[in-house]
């Protein structure tokens, strides 16, 4: 049983591995391989023999065929024995390859044919077209010592060229002498090969013997089969391709099969017509990406196995349709020149923003005067690509994936308009860009690409673009150096609105807006009827200002409220709804008299600044944005006008401010009650030391002047620098007498953003205590004496002094000072030596000359306590 089982497995062996072998030893022709057509005409033999069982009639013919694709560098062998004399009416044709399988009828192909007139037969090569035979090798005839008895091992080969060569032993062994040589190419390919069999005798019916059929490669076939590519079909059918035929059985295992990324074996593998290709079905459906398909235990039809470690990469994508913005111009080096870091050349970067692979073949980019197109060129997900110049090609490479265009349609450095467009001519993306888009006059000038900022905002077009931030001033073949540079966590907000005339709003914004969003009428709306604008203008470059207009104008006067919905910024985030309201207020007119000067520094001690310090004398809040302040030429005439504000600042009714070019250095040398109430100008009219003049006006209307001289100080005061001049009354014209006098040493010598200290109190003069007793002793109660004053007069001197009960002087609180129309001074309980006064009670004496001599005196008691033991 051993035996019988190693003979078989041999013999599936051979079978399988052979191109076509049949010896018969199997006991039949069914299988094995396969033949057919008259397998009623024949049947095998006692000794395994094939032999033919024809009908016993005068005439037939009866034939088998098998499989067979060798034709070129082939070769063929068989036994044969006919038990007759061989004639031209009973005689044998084997087929060596033949197009159809009935080999009785028409068809192209060669043959080995024995039988002819005579007892000494010969062995012919002939070849077939149709129904028509030719005989190409005519072998010379044989003497057989029986002339009943045909008995020979037949082989022939054929080469690569086609030539052919027939050999025979006529004793049936393999010691073969050649019989003739010939060369016809006419038929290169086979679909079959067999026996055909002629008789007319009818006692030749089963006297056909056939053995060890054998068609084999003329040379033995020692190299193993390869994996040559692998192609997909669709998502699911691989299509593999090897050097050779293979066996089929261990071509079509799964197991002999892995795909990578957990694709595992497939579940099905189908042959093909060609014996060396293979259809891989898996059950997972292939993504884009990149495969790799290993291949083991795959043999040739001669047995020889794949090398191990047999595999083959490639890369599937799978069929995506680009849409527009799939595939973004995102940099643009126009102007290269006087970059140290980067080539000097020319390129557009191109940006695949999703995730799958896109096929850019027959793809076109282009500028207004020429265009290139694609070969077969693929853009990985997300990936950066470098378009330049074919000749500048070999620059970039070394910054990423490179595609160097002939033509390449160069950049024009102040303003230029891009295309790339798919294979059907739909615009993938279009930039249209200008050298104001850089927003920065230095890196215009050259050496920096324009980067696109993020090709998902919302904003487009300059507003969306910018020049490089990166230190080599561009980044080809990666993330843009301002990539997502407009993604905060800043909300955006209204920073301000300012009514610009009657009709004109003009809005601020805390960061860059949408342009689309914030172009929409409806997203604006003011109260009190004025209802939506007619026109919204939105400013470049940086768009954070918006310009409305309205159909209906302000009422001055009348607060007003603008409310603003949907802006988005360039992230595409809503305006704050927290954030979204401002008080829009269109004064009355400035009228002669609303705004008054109040006092000004026309002499600032060294390193100083002049002021001009103004007054609303009305009662209605007031825009300074109509305000103008001047001086006077050498003519006479108004000059130096200088504009206030060039935004709407508001003044309170009864609220000073000041106007000067170093607010700074005001607040550093004068005590300022206000910080904020005060306008900074780049420069001031001109007011000299010795004389000049303050003119406020109102668009262009004179409302104040004051004509200062040097002597409206106080005569008494030796050094004037960094003292002002302050007005006594507001109700009187400033260029009345005595209506502009020097301000007080109490007071720092000017009062900036609060009341004049020169300012008329009124007709009452007093001096009181706000409390008779102190205790300086650091209790935090009643630690210090306070005396009010107020005086009817202005520009007084003042000396006040602190006596003992017995008339001892104490202690100096004022000597010879100018002092304001009213105010307080304070002592507390310390002499003039630095100690301590005694408990008891002091007598404060209250004394005031003006310049005229007029003196006033004034006394109050007050006691000095202590804590007792």
């Amino acid at each position: 049983m051993k035996k019988i089982l190693l003979i078989s497995l041999l013999l599936f062996s051979k079978i399988t591995f052979s191109q076509v072998t049949d010896s018969f030893t199997d006991g039949d022709f069914f299988q094995n391989p396969p033949w057919n057509g008259g397998i009623a005409y024949f049947q095998i033999n006692s000794q395994s023999q094939l032999q033919s069982k024809g009908q016993q009639i005068a005439s037939q013919t009866i034939s088998l065929s098998t499989a067979n694709k060798l034709s070129l560098d082939s070769s063929w062998e068989f036994f044969i024995q006919l038990n007759f004399n061989p004639t031209s009416t009973n005689f044998v044709r084997i087929y060596l390859t033949s197009d159809k399988e009935n080999l009785e009828g028409s068809l192209n192909g060669y043959f080995v044919q024995i039988g002819e007139t005579g007892v000494n037969d010969g062995f012919h090569l002939y070849k077939q077209t149709g129904t028509s035979t030719t005989k190409i090798i005519n072998g010379p005839q044989k003497v057989r010592a029986n002339a009943n008895l045909f008995l020979a091992k037949v082989k022939v080969t054929r080469d690569a060229s086609g030539k052919w060569s027939l050999f025979t032993d006529i004793s049936g062994g393999n010691n073969f002498n050649l019989e003739g040589s010939a060369t016809d190419n006419t038929y290169k390919t086979s679909e079959y090969a067999g026996f055909y069999c002629k008789y007319a005798t009818a006692s030749r019916y089963n006297q056909y013997i056939f053995d060890d059929f054998k068609i084999d490669d003329l040379v033995p076939d020692l190299i193993p089969p390869s994996l040559k590519t692998v192609s997909v079909i669709n998502p699911t059918t691989l299509e593999v391709a090897f050097s050779e035929a293979l066996d089929i059985q261990s071509a079509t295992m799964p197991d002999n099969y892995y795909l990578s990324n957990s694709y595992a074996t497939p579940i099905k593998i189908e042959a093909t017509a060609s014996q060396n290709i293979y259809r891989l079905i898996f059950e997972k459906v292939l993504e884009s990406g990149s495969y790799n398909l290993q291949v083991k235990n795959v043999v040739d039809k001669r047995g020889n196995s794949l090398l191990a470690n047999s595999s083959l990469n490639f890369i599937y994508i799978k069929p995506y349709t680009a849409k527009y913005g799939d595939v973004v111009i995102n940099e643009i080096f126009a102007n290269p020149t006087g970059n140290p870091s980067l080539p000097q050349r020319e390129f557009v970067e191109v940006w695949n923003t999703t995730n799958e692979y896109i096929l850019m073949q027959g793809w076109k980019y282009a500028d207004q005067s020429s265009t290139y197109t694609f070969l077969i060129d693929t853009i990985k997900p997300n990936q950066h690509v470098i378009l330049t110049a074919k000749a500048d090609e070999s620059l970039f490479k070394p910054f990423g994936k490179t595609i160097g265009l002939s033509p390449w349609p160069s950049l024009n450095n102040d303003k230029d308009i891009l295309t790339l467009s798919d294979n059907t001519g739909n615009i993938i993306d279009k930039v249209a860009y200008s050298d104001t888009w850089y927003k920065d006059e230095t890196k215009k000038k050259g050496g920096f690409s324009l980067e696109l900022i993020d090709p998902k905002n919302i904003c487009k077009g300059s507003q969306n673009w910018i020049a490089s931030a990166d230190n080599f001033g561009a980044t080809p073949g990666k993330q843009n150096a301002v990539y997502g540079s407009q993604k905060t966590n800043d909300i955006l907000k209204l920073s301000s609105a300012n009514i610009l005339d009657s009709i004109t709003v003009q809005i601020e914004f805390s960061k860059s807006i949408d342009s689309l969003s914030a172009s929409i009428a409806s997203n604006y709306v003011i109260n009190n009827g004025v209802g939506n604008p007619k026109s919204v203008i939105i400013e470049s470059p940086d768009f954070k200002t918006v310009t409305i207009q309205f159909l209906t104008a302000f009422t001055r006067g009348i607060e007003n409220t603008i409310i603003i919905n949907n802006v988005t910024d360039c992230a595409g985030s809503l305006i704050s709804p927290t954030t979204n309201t401002a008080k829009l207020f269109l004064a009355k007119k400035i009228e002669k008299h609303d705004i008054l000067i109040s006092e000004v520094l026309f002499n600032p001690r060294a390193n100083g600044a002049d002021f001009v310090e103004i007054y609303n004398h009305s009662e209605h809040i007031l825009d300074l944005k109509d305000l103008q302040i001047a001086n006077l030429d050498t003519k006479g005439l108004i000059a130096n006008v200088k504009s206030v504000s060039s935004k709407s600042l508001f003044i309170k009714s009864s609220n000073y401010w000041v106007i000067s070019t170093n607010p700074v250095n005001i607040k550093q040398n004068y005590l300022v009650q206000h910080p904020d109430n005060f306008i900074e100008l780049p420069a001031m009219p001109a007011y000299n030391n010795d004389r000049g003049s303050v003119i406020i006006l109102s668009n262009n209307v004179v409302i104040d002047r004051l004509d200062y001289d040097a002597k409206s100080h106080h005569p008494l005061i030796n050094d004037e620098d960094g003292i002002s001049i302050e007005r006594v009354s507001f109700n009187i014209d400033a260029n009345a007498a005595g209506n502009f006098k020097s301000a007080a040493s109490t007071v720092g010598f000017a009062t900036p953003t609060y009341k004049n200290s020169q300012e008329y109190a009124g007709n009452l003069s007093f001096v009181k205590l706000k409390g008779k007793t102190f205790s300086p002793d650091g209790d935090g109660f009643e630690d210090i004496l306070n005396l009010e004053y107020q005086l009817e007069d202005n520009a007084s001197l003042a000396t006040v002094n602190v006596f003992s009960d017995k008339g001892r002087l104490i202690k100096k609180l004022l000597k010879n000072q100018t002092i304001a129309t009213a105010g307080n001074l304070t002592w507390d309980g310390l002499s003039d030596n630095g100690e301590n006064a005694a408990i008891g009670i002091y007598v404060l004496v209250f004394d005031v000359f003006d310049p005229k001599g007029n003196t006033k005196r004034f006394k109050t008691t007050c006691v000095l306590a202590a804590k007792l033991n």
